[in-house]
C-alpha cells in the first residue's frame, strides 16, 4: 500500500514539476528533459508491469490535459501506458548493476519520442516529419540523461524505503524453490 502511493505521489509531482516549470522554460534548441519519463521508468521497474501501465496512462492523459498541452488528449497517455508495462516486464531482481536503470531510462526515452511521433504520424499531425524527429529525440535524449543520475538514483531510493520485500537484493536462492515467495 505504501508504495503504491509512493509511486503515485512521485509520478504526480513529477507531471506537475514537468508541466508547471521544465516545459515552460524556454530552451533554445527547443526540448528540454523528460522528466515524466525519468520517474516512470524507475517506478515500473519497481513495481509491476501493470502498475507501469496504470501510472503512464495516469501521467500521460495529466500531461495531454495540463497547458502547455499541444497534442491531442490521450497520444501521450497511450505512449507512456505503453512504455510502463514493457519497463515493468523488465523488472528482474537478479539485474544489480549501478547503471541498470539509466540503460533502461535511455532506451524508454528513445522509445517514448519514436512512439509519440509514431503516433503523430498515425494521426496526420503536421508538425511531426523525419526532420523534426532526428532533432528532437536526440536532444531530448542527451538533456534527459544529463539529469538522470539526479533524479534516478533519488527515486529509486525512495521507492526501495517502502518496498515490502525485505529479501528482494537476495536474489534467486535454493531453499525457496528457486526464486522467493511473496
Amino acid at each position: 500500500m505504501r508504495r503504491g502511493l509512493t509511486a503515485f505521489a512521485l509520478v504526480a509531482f513529477t507531471v506537475l514539476v514537468q508541466t508547471a516549470l521544465v516545459n515552460r522554460i524556454p530552451f533554445p534548441w527547443g526540448v528540454g528533459p523528460n522528466l515524466v519519463v525519468l520517474v516512470l521508468a524507475v517506478v515500473a521497474l519497481r513495481t509491476s508491469s501493470a502498475v507501469g501501465a496504470l501510472l503512464g496512462f495516469a501521467a500521460g492523459l495529466a500531461v495531454d490535459v495540463l497547458p502547455p498541452a499541444d497534442s491531442q488528449i490521450g497520444r501521450y497517455a497511450l505512449v507512456l501506458a505503453v512504455a510502463g508495462y514493457l519497463v515493468g516486464a523488465l523488472r528482474d531482481t537478479s539485474w544489480r548493476s549501478g547503471l541498470w536503470p539509466l540503460g533502461v531510462v535511455a532506451a524508454t526515452t528513445v522509445g517514448v519520442g519514436l512512439g509519440h511521433a509514431f503516433v503523430g504520424l498515425a494521426v496526420g499531425d503536421p508538425r511531426v516529419s523525419a526532420e523534426t524527429i532526428l532533432h528532437d529525440l536526440p536532444l531530448s535524449l542527451l538533456l534527459t540523461m544529463i539529469v538522470a543520475p539526479f533524479v534516478v538514483y533519488p527515486v529509486n531510493r525512495l521507492m526501495r524505503l517502502f518496498d515490502r520485500d525485505e529479501y528482494a537484493s537476495i536474489g534467486d536462492v535454493p531453499w525457496a524453490g528457486g526464486r522467493i515467495r511473496r
